[in-house]
């Protein structure tokens, strides 16, 4: 018992604290024992008795969605929660919603769950053997969820980072506005609409500034991801993570009551791990763009000197 109950507890700290069924039959152990690792508390049902958790284990939102998909078989992690597993910036955030093409329409608490009808549904396998969908279908998924700026903005941000091209994401766009779904309308104005000619996933202040910036110091880093533990993966437009330096340009987006307390939220979160935030607006790059590469220069030095000390 206790070789058995070494292996599983390996498995679960591989795969985020998480333990399945097929893991426990695999192992020998059958309902009467499973009952008893659960009534001696080494174990805990997470979702119908085919997804269990170590009981000291803390699942994270990434493990919340992987058991969620392992718990309806054939499924996938969609809409928002795909966005937040890409790292797809200002779409909402904690919400687990999976999809299942099929006619059977599981219930789990605390998980939205949708049937699609989707004859070749474009998902990728992560590393756990759970499925998420690919960018292009996780933008057509939140087109529903999200205002037309909110939309074009992820859009943006998915091709900065490269995880779409414009052509791919066309290719899967004709294909999925075809079958007339919720978001259709909305998806085909923001993203298909969008010229192809126009630069990629930052304004005109936050490009300018970037290359500013990249030309001084080949450190600089776009669209720098920066996990938070337990929680989420956060992005900013520019960042020397050799000194924990992040530089985000403020504009339009960033004005909204709502917005202001997300952006304080985040930079508190990134100080945490020891980074600090700078947020020069986008007026500040457009009128005064060598007084704000002067006041991030001669942060990046303090920086540099404060980590040369530690």
């Amino acid at each position: 018992m206790d070789d058995k109950l070494s292996l599983l507890i390996k498995i679960a700290q591989q795969r985020s604290g998480l333990v399945l069924l097929n893991d426990l039959k695999q192992l020998s152990f059958s309902p009467s024992s499973i009952s008893r690792l659960v009534s001696r508390g080494i174990l805990r049902r997470v979702h119908r008795g085919t997804v269990y958790a170590l009981s000291d284990a803390h699942l994270n939102f990434e493990a919340e969605i992987a058991a969620a998909c392992f718990a309806v078989p054939d499924s996938w992690a969609s809409g928002v929660s795909a966005a937040q597993y890409w790292g797809i910036r200002r779409v909402p955030k904690g919400r687990i919603e999976i999809s299942v093409n099929t006619d059977f329409h599981p219930n789990l608490t605390g998980v939205r769950i949708r049937r699609v009808n989707l004859p070749e549904p474009e998902i990728v396998t992560s590393i756990h053997g759970w499925s998420v969908s690919s960018p292009p279908q996780t933008l057509f998924e939140i087109a529903l969820e999200v205002d037309d700026r909110t939309l074009l903005s992820a859009y943006e941000d998915c091709l900065n980072r490269e995880l779409v091209t414009i052509s791919g994401v066309r290719e899967f766009g004709s294909r999925a506005v075809k079958m007339g779904r919720h978001g259709s309308a909305r998806f085909r104005r923001v993203i298909l609409g969008r010229p192809d000619e126009l630069p990629i996933a930052m304004s005109h202040p936050e490009l300018e500034l970037v290359r500013a910036l990249e030309e001084r110091d080949p450190r600089w880093q776009r669209q720098f991801p920066i996990e938070i533990p337990g929680s989420h993966t956060i992005h900013v437009d520019i960042a020397r993570p050799d000194i924990k330096l992040g530089v985000e340009v403020d504009g339009e987006l960033h004005d909204t009551v709502v917005a202001i307390h997300r952006d304080k939220l985040r930079d508190m979160q990134a100080a945490l791990l020891g980074w600090q935030i700078l947020r020069p607006t986008t007026g500040d790059v457009t009128d005064h763009l060598m007084e704000v590469i002067s006041m991030i220069s001669r942060t990046a030095t303090q920086r540099t000197l404060q980590f040369k000390v530690a």
